[in-house]
């Protein structure tokens, strides 16, 4: 009888795979954890990881209504007052 590969789906995702999951480049999660408006991370041993979880829950707060959502001025704000260095 053949044995089965039960493959878990992965609970921590490095930089480029979280990226992958949420349809952006790593570079923009670069910025986003340097700007600290980015998904929460976890410093493993030098290795910068990701939950699936914790992504998850990072997309349903950035949701929005529109443009002049509380929520969409407070993301974009928190983004480009950090670019300038304002805090």
């Amino acid at each position: 009888m053949a044995r089965q590969s039960r493959t878990r789906p992965a609970k921590h995702l490095r930089t480029p795979q979280a990226a992958h999951w949420l349809g952006i480049s790593p570079r923009t999660m670069e910025r986003y954890r340097g700007l600290g408006c980015g998904p929460v991370f976890y410093a493993l041993g030098g290795r910068i990881t990701y939950s699936v979880q914790d992504l998850r829950e990072w997309v349903e707060n950035a949701r929005c209504n529109s443009l002049r959502s509380e929520n969409y001025i407070r993301m974009r704000s928190a983004v480009s007052r950090r670019q300038r260095g304002i805090k």
